[in-house]
């Protein structure tokens, strides 16, 4: 402990202490002797006197001086910022942020508070496998989110969880395309040919049907970032494309992925729909140029017809007729226009094992109900919550539309494990673009060195006070001390890869960075209560809640 010291040296309470006892001695001598003082007694009790005045002062301005090298010590740790001021948000400054709002999408908590983001722009959540995404993030949002929703749900456990609770509580239409009947989930269609075949019965509409085909077919048939074989990609999606026109245009009760696959994979069917179309004068035309194209390269040139009709096949092949996809994408049982009443959940399940190779259905179905509600002049937002984002496939022009979609009622949260995932996905440039639509990132469990690196130079420097010592020549030199200022990472990179279980990053624009807590849902109430039993992992464990919240239900059916 720091004493503070008087100029000499000495301890100011020493000095002062002696000066109030001389002072009192000479002032009580006299008493304490008896008799009249002469006049060399004055002088001495004066002598003391003064001394002890003396002494008292000096204690005074030993206090005084200890005092201001407390300030002066004091104002010397504060630091100048010189090398960056960059730190956490506190809970204060979340709040004056709005993101204690609880009208908003849960994100996670601050000091045990709930946080919550109730912006309209996009959300980004970057973790690994296996480190709560669900139990954490997506099932709580899924009990607190009372808006229309779609959900990719790859094990279907979030819709055998919370499906009842946004039904019966929340007054929502649930449905749920579920091809492989997981866990006696209900089975509902979906057409994501339904935009289209909207549009070709809608002659006011009709200019805009050829640029719709062309989206779909490249939302079918994606362009890889490897260019090479584009001629042969094109060749393929010039086929799809035709097929796909006619259908809508000529035989809208046909217009499905199975029938495209059936007509495209037989060649003598193709041969007929090829002639139909050269037949028809839908479009000014354009159908039976369409056809004549095709109908010169059949007859041109098989063998390389016949390699883009082997291209064609290939991404179509899992809505192949007798297959899972084929019954589910055949008809729809929910619109996807109506998404945007405010009342629509919806939930896209696929077993794990067929992410990989089907996750393009989810894709496209995805797409579709992006662009529906894009469309759609009714006033609402939907929440797409895409987990296992980078597994459904590249969305055609996503990266382009984001910025205007917050504006048409859509706001996305992608989920990835790996911010590679979308580098490899969408390319580096594309997947810089999608991360800087993201009003908010949130990270946890992160096990890569280049992330945690580029996470630790984004969160910026702080500077900090560094304490020198001079230990002098000799045992009898007094040890001199010295500050200096110095810039350090808010969090090194190793910091960030060593978070705790619980602990996440939350970046939120115009907001310091967050330093946050995740805990499963079960541990807020009601969430836990509201749930169902997960079909896969069993019911939830009996804690005793550590958050809770209140709502007013009064949506119930």
């Amino acid at each position: 402990m720091n004493r503070g010291q008087n100029p000499t040296g000495g301890s100011p309470t020493a000095a002062l202490l002696l000066g109030v006892s001389f002072f009192a001695v000479a002032s009580y001598w006299p008493q304490v002797m008896g008799g009249t003082p002469d006049a060399a007694d004055d002088l001495y009790t004066g002598f003391f006197k003064l001394m002890g005045g003396v002494a008292m002062l000096g204690g005074l301005g030993g206090y005084y001086k200890a005092w201001q090298q407390r300030e002066k010590r004091k104002a010397s740790e504060q630091t100048s910022g010189t090398f960056g001021e960059a730190a956490f948000a506190t809970l204060e400054e979340c709040e004056h942020a709005g993101l204690l709002d609880p009208k908003g999408l849960y994100l996670g908590l601050l000091d045990g508070q709930p946080l919550f983001y109730k912006g309209k722009a996009h959300l980004l959540l970057v973790a690994p496998a296996r480190q709560g995404k669900g139990i954490g993030i997506v099932t709580p949002n899924m009990e607190h989110y009372d808006g229309s929703a779609v959900v990719t749900d790859p094990k279907g456990e979030l819709a055998a969880m919370t499906a009842a609770h946004r039904r019966e509580r929340l007054g929502q239409d649930v449905a749920v395309f579920d091809p492989w009947g997981l866990h006696g989930l209900q089975q509902d269609r979906i057409n994501p040919l339904e935009n289209l075949i909207a549009m070709a019965g809608d002659p006011a509409k009709q200019r805009g049907l050829t640029d719709e085909v062309k989206a779909i077919v490249m939302q079918l048939f994606p362009e890889p970032e490897d260019t090479r074989n584009q001629f042969f990609r094109e060749g393929s999606r010039a086929i799809m494309r035709a097929v796909l026109l006619y259908l809508s245009l000529c035989a809208p009760k046909r217009c499905t992925l199975p029938e495209m696959w059936r007509i495209i994979a037989n060649p003598k069917r193709l041969e007929r729909t090829v002639d139909a179309m050269c037949r028809e004068d839908a479009l000014g035309g354009i159908l039976a140029d369409l056809g004549d194209d095709l109908a010169h390269q059949m007859e041109d040139n098989p063998d390389l017809f016949g390699d883009f009709r082997a291209g064609a096949i290939q991404y179509l092949s899992i809505y192949e007729p007798g297959g899972y996809l084929a019954d589910a994408v055949s008809a729809s049982d929910i619109s996807l226009a109506d998404l945007k009443t405010g009342n629509v959940t919806l939930y896209l399940a696929f077993p794990p094992d067929k992410i990989a190779s089907h996750g393009a259905a989810l894709g496209l179905i995805v797409n579709q109900a992006i662009t529906a509600v894009a469309r759609s002049k009714d006033k609402g937002e939907v929440l797409f919550m895409l987990d296992e984002f980078a597994n459904i496939g590249k969305l055609a022009g996503l990266a382009e539309s984001l910025t205007a979609l917050p504006g048409l009622g859509v706001r996305v949260w992608m989920i990835v494990q790996e911010l590679a995932e979308l580098v490899r996905i969408y390319g580096p440039n594309t997947a810089k673009t999608i991360q800087s639509q993201a009003e908010v990132r949130q990270f946890f469990a992160v096990n890569s060195a280049e992330l945690a690196q580029s996470l630790s130079r984004e969160l910026g420097q702080k500077t900090v006070k560094t304490k020198n010592h001079n230990l002098g020549r000799s045992d009898t030199d007094e040890i001199g001390e010295s500050l200096s200022e110095t810039g350090q990472p808010l969090m090194r990179p190793e910091e960030i890869m060593q978070l705790g279980q619980g602990q996440q990053l939350l970046l939120v624009k115009g907001v310091k960075p967050i330093l946050g807590e995740r805990i499963p849902f079960w541990f807020v109430s009601p969430w836990r209560e509201w749930a169902t039993v997960n079909p896969v992992e069993g019911d939830f464990p009996n804690v005793k809640p550590l958050v809770r919240l209140s709502y007013e239900l009064a949506r119930k059916k």
